[in-house]
């Protein structure tokens, strides 16, 4: 194992995620020691780290941000679920977030690194160089990941709103009821983190459309179908929290279905090549 491998980084990431679950969970039941608590933050700090060093290692090797197979786009937007956690820390202060975000990440970590065929190395062709042929592109197609990163913690959020809601309905706080944060925090925190993404989202509709403008030849129909069908529902869901004729269990079963969609989809969204035969031009950025 090597540090200046990326796969390595990323395996390594992926169970100090793992370790930053179980101490997360051990602290809810050592509340009086705080080793639980810095250990869980270290964990997730240390492998946000050493994730970040993999990702920037292979965008290295092949000359671009890391998005051209399943494993990397799986990976980005692990990386953007904890970038985000971290930011968002700051401000909001929810129980478990943290031990549930890097167990996300652990899980998708895991078992992107363990299937190898999500890991195709395209970059090895000999007529490769580079994965993006224009960087309005890979601006467009990092900005969606990230976004899907920021839906992701959403979900995450949603969840947490449903098991504290559940607890308060049968009167019963089960094993995490007690360590979960207020329910009107959790709703409160959903709907910011739906603006958020949602903002994220629109803007990179709007630089991939100055370059789908100019050459709609390079993006296939089934692509901007599904693209736009994806922003119009978080738009909507959006539209319609607002207006607080979506709110509650509902809103929250709808954030994550609308995840597990955007999740589903990356694996039938393709952007056409400029040339068939020449990888260099390759556009196979995902949303």
């Amino acid at each position: 194992m090597y540090l200046n491998e990326a796969r390595d980084l990323l395996w390594i990431a992926s169970t100090l995620y793992a370790f930053a679950v179980f101490f997360g969970f051990a602290s809810t039941h050592f509340t009086k020691s705080n080793f639980c608590k810095n250990a869980t933050l270290i964990a997730i700090v240390t492998g946000f780290t050493l994730h970040t060093r993999g990702l920037y290692l292979r965008g290295l090797e092949i000359s671009g941000c890391p998005l051209g197979n399943s494993l990397e786009r799986v990976q980005f937007i692990t990386w953007s679920l904890i970038l985000t956690f971290l930011i968002l820390r700051i401000l909001w202060k929810l129980n478990l977030l943290g031990s549930l975000c890097s167990g996300m990440a652990a899980v998708f970590g895991i078992i992107s690194l363990f299937k190898k065929e999500w890991d195709y190395p395209y970059w090895l062709d000999s007529s490769y160089h580079r994965l993006f042929s224009d960087p309005w592109i890979e601006l467009h197609a990092s900005i969606a990941i990230f976004s899907y990163g920021i839906f992701a913690l959403l979900a995450i959020v949603s969840s947490m709103y449903l098991i504290q809601r559940k607890a308060l309905l049968s009167k019963k706080t089960g094993l995490w009821g007690t360590f979960l944060p207020p329910i009107h925090d959790l709703d409160h925190s959903a709907f910011r983190l739906l603006l958020i993404g949602t903002l994220f989202l629109t803007l990179s509709i709007v630089v991939g459309g100055m370059h789908w403008l100019q050459n709609p030849e390079f993006v296939t129909s089934f692509k901007l179908f599904i693209t736009l069908l994806l922003w119009a529902g978080y738009c909507i869901l959006f539209f319609l929290r607002y207006k607080s004729r979506l709110f509650g269990s509902k809103f929250s079963q709808a954030t994550i279905a609308l995840f597990i969609i955007a999740m589903v989809s990356m694996g039938f969204v393709n952007s056409k090549s400029k040339g068939s035969a020449n990888p260099s031009t390759m556009t196979s950025s995902q949303e």
